[in-house]
């Protein structure tokens, strides 16, 4: 099928071939579309209308006209802005400069041009058409508004009766298999009715309607399907779609399929070109089988490692050609890093043949980075770790890496990178926190032994291994802590089944964390306790637990699986979805230390320590904590036009700790309160439950909790588009959820409600929901984002219903969209 018509007589009927009906004659609607207005550059189109029922959304039919009106500033009738801005600049008062500056900056008058309106007409005309309608009849009315200066276009569109595709049969494919030729039909996008396993090549369609995009799709799949069959010669030409026009609106279609030879793999030759002119070049061959012979030949590259190579390659010469498996063996060597270019092409002109069969050999050329690459960066950062209190929390860095893109010569990737941080609270804007961070990291582009063999046996899409070791120190002075030094390794499988879905299993992920406090810690956190002479037990616990987790040197570890399917673009977030899920086993690892080495036969809970780990009033000792966690994160959007996203999210999670423990390490418990939270409370400020430390809204909670619930349901609109090269998109939104201590947590007296420990009777009274309004600007790469939110529902106001609604809003600044 290429670009061009052909008109076919089947059977005395006149149809149309090439690419599926192909395009119109343009000149085939001889109606009046409009009363005949004289072209004048006085007359500017204040407005695009359509005037048709609802098969196609509004917008879809805007973007297939050419006649457009000045864009609006939001959206209000004749407030053009930027025309106004150009007609400042095109009249040259300003200066030059301005008089450019302004120009470039408007948009010049959308000046009514019938010529322009006759052709939209048209195609308007041929979209309908070839979605089916084939009677459809298109004319645009012209209305001059009071002033005169300004004309209002209005499409008419009156599509008459759709037409559906009656039946659909394949011919030419009757060499395939019949598991094959039922997994043809099965996949088809032409929703067959049912599949008769005798003939199942020709179906009757389920009311499906006629669309020649539909039909252009259903070839592309035809030729993949074909394509990974072992039919490797098949182009769009040796596909058409012979269309039998029906006397009841309805036209019987056939795919004429030449599908060629079926092909195996021949040959592999690798042909790679290095950076390296010294470097004497080198030739072998790697394996000879019954397709042909696997080479390789390098020119200035002293490094690479046939090893590489033949791990990348997802076929062998011998076996059945498979488009899918080249395109794998092309992703394969691309996700190593060590290529900045890649090209597998067939040697068509030495296909060999044996008993029959064509055996097709290919050639795959590929070109090596520099091994050694230094980068300096600088940042932006909005924190919300361990350390940060506040949402609105901004800062800048700088930082240097290193990189080695092929250390041992079979892929390995090396870096070394440092950064250091500042931030500062935008309430005090003053910088009051700083971090510092060096890591060092080893990416493999296989999985490490044992589990070599999981990436044949699962037909893994990628896979990989990452080792790292981080080291960090942190103070926020606000706050009166410190993190004198935290550190951590991790040992990570990367297992990505589809493009969308992705496992990882960390083996093991050991950190070891020595917090300290400085005199402003009292005063922010144990204030409330000082000059009492007695205090209460639920004070003695939120004390013991506070000292506990900021102050005592503190180690642990995970076995952790997660899974992740996600198939949004994380910046813009306008359609898609992303879900994860993640079960973790914590704490085993200085157990069985602390219960068979350390100290055999009784259980401390805490390992020896380092004497360069004490920090001030505490004991060298890590303690450590057993827990068990599970997490999932659901995040949906779903575009309702092409101006507004409707997002949604549920956010579950649950952790329980083991053994002696009681709580669960601080670090691996659950927030509730923040700009990406529940918006109308401050970061980790709502929760657990209705318990209440001091005032209400005056303080954020450290103590986290076991159990979290959390939903949010946000409507956004662009407002305007590309203003100061931006769109600005508006927000609405409600969010809903809380904390809760769990079963083994001690809380905060015997009181469930208020301790703030989960009860199924009562939990559901306690979720905190906020509710507002926000801005979002968003560039190509950065969104900023500004948001208000008041209180609709406080669990720790009694349960009152808007208890700030004549209040003041909680405000929020970020970067990117809350969820």
């Amino acid at each position: 099928m290429g670009g061009r018509k052909r008109l076919w007589k089947v059977k005395g009927a006149t149809v149309w071939a090439g690419v599926v009906l192909g395009l119109l004659a343009a000149g085939g609607c001889k109606t009046p579309l409009y009363a005949q207005v004289v072209r004048s550059d006085t007359l500017i189109v204040d407005a695009v209308r359509f005037e048709a029922p609802g098969l196609f959304p509004k917008e879809s039919l805007a973007v297939r006209v050419r006649t457009q009106a000045n864009r609006r500033f939001l959206g209000i009738p004749g407030f053009t802005w930027w025309r106004w801005l150009y007609r400042v600049g095109e009249g040259g008062k300003l200066g030059t400069r301005i008089s450019r500056g302004l120009k470039n900056s408007g948009e010049p008058p959308a000046w009514y041009d019938p010529a322009l309106v006759e052709a939209d007409v048209e195609r308007l005309r041929l979209f309908y058409q070839q979605e089916g309608y084939r009677s459809v009849a298109v004319a645009a009315r012209i209305d001059t508004l009071r002033d005169g200066e300004r004309v209002r276009v209005t499409f008419a569109i009156t599509p008459g009766a759709a037409t559906y595709i009656r039946t659909v049969r394949y011919e030419g494919l009757g060499v395939l298999a019949p598991e094959t030729q039922q997994q043809v039909v099965r996949s088809s996008l032409l929703q067959p009715a049912q599949i008769n396993p005798v003939a199942p090549l020709h179906f009757q369609a389920d009311n499906q309607r006629y669309s020649e995009p539909l039909l252009l799709e259903e070839r592309r799949r035809l030729l993949a399907l074909l394509r990974n069959q072992g039919y490797a010669a098949i182009t769009r030409d040796s596909i058409r779609a012979i269309i039998f026009p029906q006397p009841t609106d309805s036209f019987d279609v056939t795919f004429q399929i030449n599908p060629g030879l079926r092909y195996q793999f021949g040959g592999v030759h690798f042909f790679i070109e290095g950076p390296e002119p010294d470097v004497a070049p080198r030739a072998d061959t790697l394996a000879a089988g019954e397709g042909g012979l696997l080479t390789w030949a390098t020119t200035g590259e002293s490094r690479l490692r046939a090893g590489l190579l033949q791990r990348s390659l997802r076929f062998a010469p011998g076996e059945r050609y498979s488009q899918d498996k080249l395109l794998a063996t092309k992703r394969r060597l691309e996700g190593t890093g060590v290529f900045s270019f890649s090209d597998i092409a067939p040697l068509r002109a030495d296909t060999v043949h044996k008993a029959g069969i064509p055996y097709l050999p290919h050639r795959i050329e590929l070109h090596t980075r520099e091994r050694h690459q230094v980068r300096f960066e600088t940042f932006m950062l909005q924190r919300s770790v361990v350390l940060a209190g506040a949402d609105n929390e901004l800062g800048t860095g700088l930082g240097m890496s290193y990189a080695n893109t092929n250390l041992r010569g079979a892929g390995e990737t090396f870096t070394i990178g440092t950064s250091g941080s500042i931030a500062a609270d935008l309430d005090s804007t003053l910088f009051n926190a700083a971090q510092a961070e060096a890591s060092v990291a080893l990416t493999l582009p296989y999985l490490v032994w044992p589990f070599g063999g999981l990436d044949q046996a699962l037909g893994l899409y990628q896979s990989r291994t990452r080792l790292s070791l981080t080291l960090l120190t942190a103070r926020r002075d606000e706050l009166g802590l410190i993190i004198r030094g935290r550190g951590g390794t991790r040992t990570r499988l990367e297992l990505q089944h589809t493009p969308t879905l992705t496992s990882f299993v960390d083996l093991l992920d050991v950190s070891l964390s020595n917090p300290d406090t400085t005199a402003n810690f009292e005063a922010n956190f144990l204030g409330a306790f000082t000059g009492q002479d007695s205090l209460s037990i639920a004070d003695r616990i939120r004390l013991a637990q506070l000292l506990e987790d900021y102050t005592q040197p503190q180690v642990n570890n995970a076995l952790r699986y997660t899974v992740r399917a996600a198939n949004i673009n994380p910046l813009r977030r306008e359609q898609g979805y992303s879900y994860e899920a993640a079960a973790e086993l914590g704490g085993n690892l200085p157990y069985l230390f602390d219960r068979w080495v350390f100290s055999p036969g009784t259980v401390e809970g805490s390992i020896p320590g380092l004497d360069f780990l004490g920090s001030r009033d505490a004991k060298n000792d890590l303690i450590y904590r057993q827990y068990l966690r599970i997490a999932m994160d659901l995040r949906r959007y779903r575009p309702l036009s092409p101006r507004n996203v409707l997002a949604w999210k549920v956010v579950g999670g649950w952790a329980h700790p083991l053994g002696r423990a009681t709580v669960v390490p601080f670090d691996r418990r659950f927030y509730s309160g923040g700009a990406s939270s529940v918006r109308g409370w401050r970061l980790r400020e709502l929760g657990p439950g209705r318990a209440s430390f001091g005032e209400a809204g005056d303080e954020t909670t450290f103590l986290g909790g076991d159990i979290k619930l959390e939903a949010g349901v946000e409507l956004r609109r662009t407002l305007l588009r590309n203003v100061v090269t931006a769109d600005w998109i508006g927000a609405v939104f409600t969010d809903v959820g809380n904390v809760w201590f769990g079963p083994r947590n001690p809380g905060f007296g015997d009181d469930a409600a208020a301790s703030g420990t989960f009860a199924f009777n009562s939990f559901f009274r306690e979720v905190g929901v906020g509710s507002g309004v926000g801005l979002r600007i968003a560039w190509e790469y950065l969104i900023v984002r500004l948001d208000l939110a008041y209180r609709i529902h406080d669990p720790e106001m009694s349960g009152d219903w808007f208890p700030q609604a004549f209040g003041r809003p909680t405000p929020y600044f970020g970067i990117g969209h809350a969820f």
